[in-house]
């Protein structure tokens, strides 16, 4: 079973456009403590974006809102 988890993992992070070399050694981090975001923790200190958690206080109430406002 864990090579299915960790296997699935690296295509997300594969599709993410992370490095193969980075991944590996992510994987290799985070081995004892598997989860997204100690990932995605370990991907900002390689200088990548989050892929599996979003920081939802980082965002304004209405900055997924697309619309323009009509005066």
């Amino acid at each position: 079973m864990g090579k299915n988890i960790d296997l699935s993992i690296k295509y997300e992070l594969q599709i993410a456009g992370i490095e193969e070399k980075d991944i590996e050694y992510i994987l290799d981090r985070v081995k004892n403590r598997l989860s997204e975001e100690n990932i995605d923790i370990e991907l900002e200190k390689l200088g990548y974006s989050k892929v599996f958690t979003t920081d939802y206080n980082s965002y304004s109430e209405y900055d997924f809102i697309d619309i323009k406002y009509i005066d």
